[in-house]
């Protein structure tokens, strides 16, 4: 069986403890929250993470580190290894392109070795579930230019829907404008959220109440999803785990066979996310096609 490792960010989700158990080495992304310097090391718990934003704190975020990954990289390439690293979407970061400079220096030391770096045009439990089918195509036998061929082929078919708790969160990240967030803060109005073919954040409804947008998301999940091609759902919380156990509910009533997972939000997404933010991540049919087209509005 050909030896490579899988690797990935601090952007990519799954239940605690999954990438320790299968021996996935996480690129740094620094981050600063109350002044103190996080790089992957340790960090605080995600209820004090989102505590300290729910009391005001405002985090700076970074891009994957070339040279912390290239070490990472060359441990792999020094055991005679080749690898697959897995990136935060480059529609949101410019990691892509960091890593994948910093694997192009590392090719021509090590010329007879591979860094297959993957745009996953995707973040957090979508860049997570590619880790995940990933490594059990490895554990099936499958080569690494099979699982990068498969991955990059299906990019399109892990699919994102979430909600935020905040509007100021979304106004913050330029997702939307002061008055909109204001507005749409005063009205009730939760936007559902969704990755696009370009790997970044676009709207699809702009639901009136949290309930009907809970309702929304399992509809989508529901739409998009193919059960004979997920393990499990996967189910993110900003520190919420009661209103990711409402949203879980409501997709088991309508999808009663398929496992779900719950985890939260990385410290990378959950910056510019905020508290509360719910999401489900699946794989399915193709992600919408929209671009910048305007939100409908569904009460």
């Amino acid at each position: 069986m050909e030896s490579f490792a899988i690797t990935t960010d601090m952007t990519a989700d799954m239940p605690e403890g999954y990438f320790a158990d299968e021996k996935i080495d996480i690129a740094p992304m620094p981050f600063v929250l109350d002044g103190v310097d996080y790089c992957g090391e340790n960090l605080p718990t995600y209820h004090e993470f989102y505590d300290k934003l729910r009391a005001g704190a405002v985090p700076s975020t970074s891009q994957t580190s070339a040279f912390e990954t290239a070490k990472i990289f060359e441990k792999h390439l020094k055991e005679g290894k080749d690898v697959l690293h897995i990136s935060f979407s480059s529609g949101m970061s410019g990691s892509f392109d960091n890593v994948s400079n910093a694997a192009k220096e590392l090719m021509r030391k090590y010329r007879n070795r591979r860094v297959l770096v993957l745009d996953s045009l995707s973040g957090c439990g979508g860049e997570g579930l590619m880790v995940y089918y990933a490594v059990k195509m490895r554990a099936a036998g499958k080569s690494i230019t099979e699982i990068y061929d498969w991955l990059f082929a299906r990019r399109m078919n892990f699919n994102h829907f979430f909600i935020v708790e905040d509007l100021g969160t979304l106004y913050r990240s330029g997702r939307l404008s002061k008055l909109e967030a204001a507005v749409g803060t005063i009205l009730g109005i939760k936007p559902l959220l969704e990755l696009n073919h370009s790997g970044k954040i676009m709207p699809l409804l702009k639901v009136m109440g949290k309930k009907k947008a809970l309702a929304c998301i399992a509809e989508q999940v529901e739409k998009y999803c193919k059960p004979e091609e997920n393990d499990f759902i996967l189910v993110e919380h900003g520190d919420d785990i009661e209103g990711a156990k409402v949203l879980a509910a409501k997709i088991t009533e309508l999808l009663p066979d398929i496992p779900i997972r719950f985890c939260n939000v990385n410290y990378l997404v959950g910056s510019h996310a905020g508290p509360g933010a719910l999401a489900v991540f699946f794989c399915g049919g193709e992600r919408p096609r929209f671009i910048n087209m305007p939100a409908k509005l569904t009460k």
